[in-house]
């Protein structure tokens, strides 16, 4: 405790708070807009930092990163499209509430889980950052591949109504990810000569559209509704309070458990864990036919989900210098800049800028809940006076900037308005978008894994099974099928 104080004395001070609310509000913005990411903000606000001391650029940057996970519920909640991958099942049920005329309780909602998941995971960061990074260590091949698998099981519940579709979705998410690069090998797959083919499809690029411009062309179909939606007035007095808390406790710490679990494994973050985290809530629930159509618990569980893995990516960054995504590569290299070199001698060595991050990671955390309650929401909901005929191209400006920006390659562009035309032919033809996604996002982590087991294993599947987290894994996989099944026989039976 006397550690935790004198790292927060290390950050509270005239400059460093307007540092880091600074941060958080950058991030945010860059959330909220499509196309713009938290390593984004992050990435920008790095050559400011070089200046200011080690403690202080840190937290700057972090406050950053809480806002830029945080800031995708804007557009997932007022315009049902994810303003990051992390935010993706949040549109499940926000923007449906937004639509019955409830943006205002989507958005309290979604603010309220962001900042329980931030506060429980940065708790789990001060108590059990270096266990939790043992047992990151302990992830091999073989836990990431069975990872995997057990994420592709969400495809059942995200698709109860036709889960063949819901199946074939996933399937083609699967073939786009064999575009590009083998990545063991490094030999070239289904390039068809094209020399830009070679690093695939980016994932930003592809995301965006296939939820934002698909969303965009259904849109411009009902082009005559002058506005998006409509609140109603009486909604601007919801007040998410203790009750609502209490309603929902049991969601909150599951979600915030499982998004700090996911967010310590490198490469896995928040835009798996807010579909495992809204999978699960709905396995729990005694409502779950309510889930897709503006369920709370739906918007509780993905939010605090992936806000909870910007405390468990600090873990493996912190204490073995590994980065577990793009944005903590960055905050690494942020304090590689000052010549502080992470991992387990910097809690020795280093206490009072440990410490300093923790507290200024639940400093970052608060001012996210100030700056988007207080001022956002007014801010927010200014979108619902906007006409379509204005909004709408605003939002294609900013994809496209933000797609070209990602590699300063046209080709980006193009990946951006190809698959926002699949992604409108699925919707049309009733095929979901959001298997699709998943099976994008985690195909590569089945591929690359599922290759490196077999060779270090000579062949043999048999170390799947007899490795204790994998064997773990495998089991959680059964179980969740069996859930998922049971769950659409019931849906099947309530159809007749």
């Amino acid at each position: 405790m006397s550690n935790f104080l004198i790292g927060l004395q290390s950050v509270v001070s005239w400059y460093a708070l307007p540092l880091i609310a600074s941060g958080v509000a950058l991030g945010l913005i860059f959330g909220a807009i499509p196309g713009l990411t938290a390593t984004l903000a992050v990435a920008l606000i790095l050559p400011f930092t070089f200046g200011l001391p080690p403690v202080i650029g840190q937290v700057t940057l972090i406050g950053a990163f809480v806002g830029g996970i945080s800031g995708g519920l804007v557009s997932a909640t007022l315009l049902g499209i994810p303003g990051t991958p992390s935010s993706i099942a949040t549109t499940f049920d926000a923007f449906p509430l937004a639509k019955k005329g409830q943006p205002i309780k989507a958005l309290k909602t979604g603010i309220i889980s962001s900042f329980i998941g931030g506060i429980i995971s940065g708790m789990i960061l001060v108590v059990a950052s270096t266990q939790l990074a043992k047992i990151a260590l302990s992830f091999g091949p073989y836990e990431y591949f069975m990872l995997a698998i057990f994420g592709l099981t969400v495809i059942v519940s995200l698709g109860e109504d036709s889960w063949v579709r819901s199946f074939i979705s996933a399937l083609f998410g699967l073939t786009i990810t064999l575009f590009g690069m083998d990545p063991v090998d490094g030999v070239p797959r289904f390039t068809f000569g094209f020399t830009r083919m070679q690093t695939g499809f980016n994932l930003i690029p592809t995301l965006l559209g296939l939820f934002v411009f698909s969303q965009l062309f259904s849109e411009i179909e009902k082009i005559s509704e002058r506005y998006i939606f409509k609140a109603k007035e009486k909604m601007d007095s919801f007040r998410f309070g203790l009750r609502e808390i209490k309603n929902n406790w049991l969601n909150f710490i599951r979600s915030s458990l499982i998004g700090t679990g996911l967010g310590i494994l490198p490469g896995v973050g928040g835009a798996i864990a807010n579909f495992v985290c809204y999978d699960q809530a709905k396995k729990a629930s005694n409502k779950p036919e309510s889930f897709g159509k503006g369920a709370i618990e739906g918007i509780i569980a993905s939010e605090t989900g992936n806000n909870a893995t910007t405390g468990g990516a600090l873990v493996p960054m912190l204490t073995l210098g590994i980065p577990g995504d793009t944005v903590t590569a960055v905050l690494l290299g942020g304090l590689m800049i000052h010549g502080i070199q992470p991992g387990p001698l910097l809690f020795v060595e280093e206490v009072e800028l440990i410490y300093g991050i923790f507290a200024g990671f639940f400093i970052a955390n608060f001012f996210m809940l100030i700056i988007q309650y207080v001022f956002g929401i007014k801010l927010f909901t200014w979108a619902l006076r906007v006409p379509k005929y204005i909004l709408l191209p605003i939002i294609v400006a900013m994809c496209t900037v933000g797609c070209y920006a990602i590699n300063c390659q046209i080709f980006d562009v193009w990946v951006l308005f190809l698959f926002g035309l699949i992604g409108y032919g699925m919707k049309k033809y009733g095929y979901p978008i959001p298997p699709a996604v998943l099976g994008f996002i985690l195909g590569p982590i089945a591929e690359k894994n599922l290759r490196l087991a077999l060779m270090h294993s000579g062949g043999s599947y048999l170390p799947f099974f007899t490795r204790p987290i994998s064997l773990i894994m495998f089991c959680a996989t059964i179980f969740s099928i069996f859930i998922s099944l049971r769950g659409v026989a019931k849906f099947s039976r309530k159809g007749n």
